[in-house]
């Protein structure tokens, strides 16, 4: 009797044992697959959403996400709209501006309420401070490039004259070079990136925040497929909160992060060069501690819209809930 008694209890153990390690085996393929979209190749700040992946954020929120480098914040934009990919981190102005133009997609976060849009110029030759300290200057700028944009709308709301100072039309690539050896006297750019490519060359900056300047654009953040919202909420709220997690332990330790990112991809650069980078992009953002990081305003998107209708970029009369929501913040 005790023989059979213990041969049904071992052949119970070995039956839930079998059905534990089942399970394990397949919770990968339960995951829910999200493919994120960046604004860019890789980044030092992208460090955020790597540490979230290795540290197992995204695993342990049931999510297998996909990483994939971009090819700028307007083009993110509009692959994501189109359903080719579920998630982008975009900058928030380009998410306007393809909504405004009727792209299915939605701002489900903002963590950069503040763009980095500015000029940029070697201290030793420039002073920016004021518009009056732009007078006479060659500025180089990126055609169509959200720089562009933003130096539209700065024009508009200060009541810059044209020829007021010389723009000259530059890809990014060779923004960079140009600052360096005179060609131009300023480049408009991302304060972030110049201010680190400037200190990196053994220069000292003169940074211009347009922002300082009445210039109401929004930086980063992330948004959504509208088709994927509606089908999966969940899987949203999941990965903006392990996202977030990432941002916490990226930015514990810089230098660690840019260390790490080293190993995993290829980003240019040294460590020191990558943390300058991340940290000026992170001076401008919300901390991830804070309760409130990701939430949007109707007032912050109401103004960023009507910048963009003041010099043409939207022209629909879509209302500010048309284009953000703060349903799936962490």
């Amino acid at each position: 009797m005790t023989k059979i008694r213990f041969e049904v209890r071992t052949r119970r153990a070995l039956l839930a044992a079998a059905g534990i390690a089942a399970a394990l085996v397949a919770t990968p393929a339960q995951a829910q697959k999200i493919n994120f979209l960046l604004d860019w190749a890789w980044i030092p700040y992208h460090t955020i959403f790597l540490t979230a992946e290795d540290r197992g954020f995204y695993r342990e929120a049931g999510l297998e996400v996909k990483i994939e480098q971009g090819r700028g914040s307007a083009t993110t934009a509009i692959v994501v709209g189109q359903g080719n990919f579920d998630i982008g981190h975009i900058n928030s102005t380009n998410v306007a501006q393809a909504i405004g133009k009727g792209v299915p997609l939605k701002s489900i976060a903002v963590y950069q309420h503040r763009s980095s849009a500015s000029f940029a110029a070697m201290k030793e030759k420039h002073t920016l401070k004021g518009a009056e300290s732009l007078k006479g200057l060659k500025i180089g700028s990126t055609p169509g490039g959200s720089d562009a944009l933003s130096l539209a709308i700065f024009k508009k709301i200060n009541n810059i004259p044209e020829g007021a100072f010389t723009v000259v039309g530059l890809d990014g690539a060779a923004k960079r070079a140009a600052v360096l050896t005179g060609a131009v006297d300023a480049v408009s750019g991302d304060s972030h990136a110049f201010a680190a490519i400037l200190r990196g060359a053994g220069k000292e900056p003169s940074m211009f925040l347009l922002s300082d300047y009445g210039v109401p654009l929004l930086g980063f953040g992330f948004a959504a497929n509208e088709e994927f919202i509606k089908k999966e909420p969940q899987a949203i709220k999941k990965f903006l909160a392990a996202t977030k997690r990432g941002f916490q332990a990226a930015i514990k330790d810089p230098k660690a992060s840019c260390e790490f990112m080293k190993t995993k991809v290829l980003l240019t650069g040294t460590v020191e060069f990558c943390v300058d980078y991340y940290m000026g992009l992170m001076e401008l953002s919300q901390s991830p501690d804070d309760p409130n990081w990701g939430r949007q305003t109707p007032e912050e998107w109401s103004k960023l819209v009507a910048a963009l209708k003041s010099v043409d970029e939207i022209k629909s009369d879509k209302k500010s809930d048309d284009y953000f929501t703060n349903e799936f913040v962490p």
